[in-house]
């Protein structure tokens, strides 16, 4: 037997251990994890050198349509970190609140992604009952909540409607993703520093304080039970709520827990310091509640690592230079992700098996497209991610290729790098440089148990 593709002498990587081996690919599927002796013969043979092989990385949360970015440079940028797969997020650039919206935004991507994705829909006011059934009928992967406002493009949805929602996803199996901060508190708390002319960079702290996600992560929680719909809390800042999750869980309640790097890595010094820079919802919080964090991700009880991906321009930054209201909230984070996370694994902070669940296995199994994605074992995609361990290295704006062209990690030393990833079999990443092309990446639909 003469199969397409092996990887050798590789360190293969999943939540439950770590294999010396190699992986042999056919037909854009792995069809075998084997010792070297015990590997097929190929038409193309790669030498790991003994690296770490990750399985195909998901970021379940990102806005690539989203001014300078557009779903060509965003999706590039995700190769360029490592991802293999991404699930869009609707935004107020290109909303996914119906079939319609639904259906252009997949065909977009269809044309224009380096990696394979999958679409999350979104959950507005004045749309009918049965909207976000029939997204999940399209292959959706999750239904996008704001419980505070997204904006005056994204038309609000409050409790009784979110309620409603939740009832209906949960007569379908569907999967709400929950943006939880207590809009009362926000609306109050903004009303209050406008009127005490507050521009500074600290006010960003005050109006959206622990207590507003504190709050509504539980009424959340509450209104998951009630209605018996599974949930996941998206860009967690507090180990307060994953506690919360933790309890309700044993309880019977179906709801997970996503964080990002910024709230392992950036603390509201941060924001005090750097203003519009580091400016994201919600902020960032002490440096205790990092600490707390990053124990409660390698405990096991943070489901899933995300980048929040939101790439706002230098230009929309820089208008909060003076007013820290004038700044968009976001970051732009998928090329910093891996090296950030492997740089935690690398300090001790986290093992590489928690590394494959929360990047990887967790999030495939969440949003319905696993063991396709997020694995590496015998029938599913060969979406591979080789990692460099060693390499350190310094993270520079000039280097991003994301089409705002900055990071808030400017300047951070890092040890760890994706060299070499593959998506389907076919290459993406090679020597660190992107060499898929425009719309080689393809439309992954939830798949029924």
């Amino acid at each position: 037997m003469t199969v397409d593709l092996v990887v050798k002498n590789a360190k293969l990587v999943s939540p439950r251990g770590i294999l010396e081996g190699g992986v042999a690919v056919d037909g854009g599927v792995i069809v075998a994890l084997a010792k070297e002796p015990n590997l097929p013969e190929a038409d193309v043979v790669l030498d790991a050198g003994g690296k770490v092989v990750l399985p195909g990385m998901l970021d379940g949360h990102i806005h690539t349509i989203l001014p300078p970015e557009n779903s060509s440079t965003g999706t590039k940028a995700a190769a360029k970190g490592g991802f293999t797969t991404i699930l869009e997020m609707p935004g107020t650039q290109m909303g996914g609140f119906d079939g319609t919206q639904f259906a252009l935004k997949r065909d977009l991507f269809k044309a224009t992604s380096y990696v394979d994705f999958c679409i999350h829909a979104g959950c507005a006011a004045g749309y009918p009952e049965g909207t976000l059934t029939e997204m999940w009928n399209m292959g959706s992967t999750g239904a996008k909540f704001f419980v505070s406002s997204a904006g005056p493009k994204w038309p609000q949805t409050f409790d009784g409607e979110i309620y409603a929602a939740f009832k209906e996803l949960a007569g379908i199996g569907g999967l709400a993703l929950i943006h939880a901060e207590n809009d009362t508190l926000l609306r109050y708390n903004e009303k209050r520093l406008k009127e005490a002319d507050r521009r500074d960079y600290a006010a960003q702290l005050e109006w959206r304080p622990p207590i507003a996600e504190a709050e509504c992560g539980q009424r959340i929680i509450r209104y998951l039970k009630e209605t018996g719909c599974r949930g996941l809390i998206v860009h967690t800042s507090l180990p307060e709520t994953v506690m919360n999750a933790k309890r309700a869980r044993e309880e019977g309640v179906v709801v997970n827990v996503e964080t990002c790097p910024q709230y392992l890595y950036l603390t509201e010094d941060d924001v005090r310091e750097r203003g519009p820079w580091v400016k994201f919802a919600p902020p960032p919080r002490d440096k205790e509640t990092v600490a707390q964090t990053w124990r409660l991700l390698q405990a096991g009880l943070i489901d899933t690592i995300a980048t929040d991906h939101a790439p706002y321009s230098r230009e929309r930054k820089e208008e909060g230079l003076e007013d820290i209201w004038a700044a968009p909230n976001g970051i732009p984070g998928v090329e910093t992700f891996l090296p950030l996370l492997l740089t935690g694994v690398n300090q001790g902070r986290l093992s590489l098996e928690r590394l494959s669940a929360v990047v990887s296995e967790n999030p495939a199994r969440l949003y319905g497209i696993y063991p396709k994605k997020g694995a590496l074992m015998p029938g599913s995609d060969a979406d591979l991610v080789i990692v460099d361990m060693k390499q350190k290295w310094t993270i520079r704006n000039e280097d991003m290729i994301t089409a705002c062209s900055w990071t808030p990690y400017d300047g951070y030393e890092v040890q760890g790098i994706a060299v070499h990833s593959f998506v389907r079999g076919e290459p993406v990443l090679q020597d660190g440089e992107v060499v898929a092309v425009e719309g080689q990446g393809e439309y992954v639909p939830r798949m029924d148990p």
